[in-house]
């Protein structure tokens, strides 16, 4: 598990100021709501009374209530009501359970795991777009490896074979399937851009534009965010993937799709239509990433990369030098 990390727990929409969400990261059970007031609190999803699912309650003005005796939490995990305890009696100062550190921004609770202490706001990165797009987004559950749920939605050179149906002209495609990528690699991140060939259909390129080229940029923050940014002439589309292991076999991937400038005249067909092709996308993705895994565990065999795979090292590089031990690094390069 990779701990001392923001991790989007949810889109903001999905809380209402009745019903908690149930979310399981990094192996943590966590129970995440928004009070009468706006205010969103993450608790350890336990009450500490008899020791059930907060997620099981539902939110009482300012607390979220427990659903078996009532007992209430506030935001900072205290207990501040028991119904069933006397008058003349103060609730026990034990009676609270971990808060978890909360970050709204980008329409998304962020939920720092890890040492309270090391909290860094810096780690989240630049997402406007979903502050100013229409968007649509969708969760899924994966027992695949998650260094490769991580490198897949910038993997370049799948594209054109395992999304041949799906995306087919749409997003542009690679020819030749030799690339020109420019890379820039900073301390937690990879970024970079390269050019696809304008293939697409008559009407699509009336709708997009007839340029040529495809500007395509991608990116990676380690170690739960990586993003596909497809400019065309007047119009713009970015995917974002946020990803993180929920226990040793699983893990939680959610894909959010925005746009600009693109069926803007039917804004209900156009969620729609990204929604259907999101799912549809994903769900190739999905077959050959836990293939992946399922492979490896039979045969024990690791990936032969070759000198075109240029964006896979980088970021293999990365990977390890933020998850490996320094000494370990230090050996492996003498």
């Amino acid at each position: 598990m990779i701990i001392n990390q923001w991790y989007l727990a949810c889109v903001l929409d999905e809380l209402n100021h009745q019903n908690p969400l149930k979310k399981k990261i990094c192996g943590e059970e966590i129970v995440i709501f928004k009070t009468k007031s706006g205010e969103v609190g993450a608790l350890e999803n336990r009450c500490c009374h008899r020791n059930v699912n907060l997620s099981l309650g539902y939110v009482q003005d300012e607390n979220i209530k427990c659903g078996y005796h009532g007992w209430e939490y506030n935001c900072d995990g205290k207990c501040v009501l028991i119904p069933s305890l006397p008058d003349d009696e103060r609730i026990p100062s034990s009676a609270r359970i971990k808060k978890y550190t909360v970050e709204v921004k980008y329409k998304s609770v962020w939920v720092w795991i890890g040492d309270e202490e090391k909290t860094d706001h810096t780690l989240i990165p630049p997402m406007h777009e979903m502050d100013e797009y229409p968007m649509v987004y969708n969760y899924h559950f994966l027992n695949a490896d998650l260094q490769l749920v991580a490198e897949s939605l910038f993997d370049a050179y799948h594209i054109n074979h395992v999304h041949r149906n799906s995306i087919k002209g749409m997003m542009g495609a690679l020819k030749d399937e030799r690339m020109d990528f420019n890379v820039h690699v900073s301390e937690n991140s990879i970024t970079g851009s390269y050019f696809r060939d304008n293939d697409r259909s008559l009407f699509e390129k009336v709708y997009f534009g007839f340029n040529k080229k495809v500007e395509t940029h991608f990116g990676f923050w380690f170690p739960n965010i990586s993003k596909l940014d497809i400019r065309f002439k007047k119009r713009h589309m970015v995917i974002y993937e946020h990803y993180y292991q929920v226990d040793e076999n699983t893990v939680s991937m959610c894909q959010i799709t925005l746009w600009k400038n693109i069926l803007d005249l039917f804004p209900p067909f156009a969620k729609w239509f990204m929604l259907r092709k999101s799912l549809a996308i994903v769900s190739e993705d999905i077959e050959f990433l836990e293939n992946n895994k399922k492979v490896k565990e039979e045969t024990g065999k690791k990936d032969l990369l070759i000198k075109s795979d240029e964006v896979t090292f980088e970021f293999l590089k990365l990977w390890k030098r933020k998850t490996m031990p320094h000494e370990s690094l230090v050996e492996r390069e003498n």
